[in-house]
């Protein structure tokens, strides 16, 4: 990402926040009077012109304001952003309102559905699944005519997975027979969160991928998720959809078996706790120009799963970003009487 200056940065900041807040394109006029920068509208004309040449804002007509590029909200986010923590009578609603429905997943995750499209006006989407705690019991590899190989995994509960690999340089059987052993050393008995803790240890590039080769394996067919979304009304209500083309476009998007396949692509299958911020296609070819998601994973005793918000890149992230984490948090503090309470009443 370009580097910025200490103005150029406060700047970026003021303007994708202040067009986040409007919707509207930010002049230099309104900068320079609203803000504490101490400069003239020139001054900060001059350093626009310098941000849009590093492709962190454009814009939309000849003689009018600037708006953020997704270069530019991810360099905000990134780098410049401060989050809007969740307040204590803002834990206290959420958990209260929890509280008052039937301890089970039915009624928690369409609720917690609910309340964060409500709190952050824009789609949420919560996906969970049954974790399956398979183990590999033995990992094969065959040579396939010196052009490519196949990998067999047999896991503790009998199920057999297959992918065919290209290594290159190619390999002879026996030196795949080695490779095996040593596969079946190191990973026999483990499941895929822990073969994939173990790769960090490794150093030879080629067991590292044969490896993650497994983990991935183990992972993409494990139980498919079913997921609930909330605040479609709300979100197209944004200037961003104005128009009837863009308004049908998002509602093709905003389907529930896009957004999983979309969400999954983002997060992958692990099921440790991570947050994740995509802006525009990112590494996902999945999402689309103009889109973004916050996404946090949660893991209970049985279920693992996702919190995420979906809506334009015109986001408010530093609002959004810390209560997709807080609810994931309070999802994965989930047990069998309902979540722990971490605010008193």
């Amino acid at each position: 990402m370009p580097t910025l200056t200490e103005r150029r940065a406060e700047i970026l900041a003021l303007a994708v926040s202040e067009y986040i807040r409007t919707a509207e394109p930010v002049s230099s006029k309104l900068l320079a009077d609203r803000s504490e920068l101490g400069v003239s509208p020139a001054t900060v004309r001059n350093e626009f012109a310098l941000l849009e040449n590093n492709g962190l804002l454009t814009h939309p007509y000849t003689s009018g304001g600037r708006v953020p590029t997704e270069l530019g909200y991810r360099t905000y986010v990134e780098q410049l952003m401060l989050e809007e923590p969740v307040i204590d009578t803002e834990r206290i609603t959420v958990e209260h309102q929890l509280h008052q429905v039937a301890a089970s997943l039915e009624e928690w995750l369409p609720l917690t559905t609910s309340i964060l499209a409500s709190w952050v006006g824009n789609v949420a989407v919560v996906l969970h699944r049954p974790i399956v705690s398979q183990k590999l019991l033995q990992a094969q590899l065959v040579d396939l005519n010196g052009e490519s190989v196949l990998m067999v995994c047999v896991l503790d509960d009998g199920t057999v997975r297959k992918r065919t690999l290209s290594i290159m340089p190619s390999l002879d059987q026996v030196a795949l027979n080695s490779h095996a052993s040593w596969l079946n050393e190191l990973l026999a008995g483990s499941d895929a969160t822990k073969i994939l803790e173990l790769a960090q240890g490794v150093t030879d590039p080629l067991r590292v991928e044969f490896v993650r080769h497994i983990a991935t394996l183990m992972r993409e067919h494990g139980p498919e998720s079913s997921g609930f979304i909330d605040g479609l009304e709300v979100a197209l209500q944004q200037p961003e959809f104005n128009d009837q083309e863009s308004m049908l476009e998002a509602m093709g998007y905003l389907s529930l078996h896009r957004l999983e396949n979309v969400i999954n692509g983002v997060m992958g299958k692990s099921a440790s706790t991570s947050t994740r911020i995509v802006i525009g296609p990112g590494n996902s070819s999945n999402n689309k120009n103009g889109w973004s998601i916050v996404a946090s994973s949660f893991e209970m005793p049985a279920e693992a799963g996702v919190i995420a918000v979906v809506g334009p890149t015109r986001m408010a992230y530093a609002h959004v970003l810390p209560r997709v984490r807080y609810l994931a948090d309070l999802m994965s503090s989930f047990n069998q009487v309902g979540p722990s309470r971490s605010v008193e009443d």
